[in-house]
């Protein structure tokens, strides 16, 4: 297949109170955005990939990339105001048929998942990772609590995620108008009527948001060197 990774590092890290984006961050002692992209790039499927960063920050995601042994092109695009801008930034910067949308603060996306994922190609245009829902789950009124959630009805969305690259781009056009920024790009696909199949993917693979989480990934990834 057609196929390119979209490596999305383009977070601020806000909440991590870094002073430097979020995809740099250090984990093991290399930036945050070069675990998955290494992942990716040695998939036999991949055969390209695109790194989006803040805007400023190109050169210098450049330069720790350039020394990859994969053969396979990097190229580095700056990110949007918004997630689904950056990941259109990021889309535009390739041609393949397919796209396969990560996030950077994932670091722990396996091979296992990729193939998942991939296995679904053939019947949608959208495959999504999920994982299952394990914790109990209430409606919030205010102080109070409210009903609870039937959890085997719900799962966790994460990354990586498969689009037809060409139905993605037709969906980000309908992103402007929405009253809220769309936090997940296979939302515009199904407001644009396309079916979003499901993928399992990897509780390990949990996004890095707050020093807590950073602090667990540190740990992971010790236990499995």
């Amino acid at each position: 297949m057609s196929l390119s990774a979209i490596i999305v590092a383009a977070g601020t890290g806000s909440r991590l109170n870094s002073p430097v984006p979020k995809g740099f961050i250090l984990l093991g002692g290399k930036p945050l955005f070069l675990h998955s992209l290494e992942i990716f790039l040695a998939h036999d499927a991949v055969l390209d990939a695109v790194l989006v960063v803040p805007n400023g920050f190109e050169p210098q995601a450049m330069a720790m990339v350039s020394g990859f042994a994969s053969g396979k092109k990097v190229a580095v695009v700056s990110g949007g105001k918004e997630r689904w801008q950056s990941v259109e930034n990021g889309v535009k910067a390739v041609d393949n048929e397919w796209v396969l949308v990560h996030d950077a603060a994932r670091p722990f996306v396996t091979r296992a998942v990729i193939d998942a994922v991939l296995d679904n190609k053939n019947k949608f245009d959208c495959v999504i990772t999920v994982t299952p829902e394990v914790d109990t789950v209430r409606e919030a009124n205010g102080v109070l609590a409210g009903e609870t959630i039937d959890r085997s009805k719900l799962v966790r969305v994460g990354t990586p995620q498969l689009f037809r690259r060409k139905v993605l781009l037709e969906a980000f056009t309908a992103a402007p108008g929405l009253p809220s920024p769309p936090t997940d790009d296979a939302a515009l696909m199904q407001r644009a009527g396309v079916p979003v199949a499901l993928a399992w993917g990897d509780p390990a693979n949990f996004k890095i948001t707050t020093p807590t989480d950073l602090a667990i990934a540190e740990a992971l990834l010790a236990s499995r060197h």
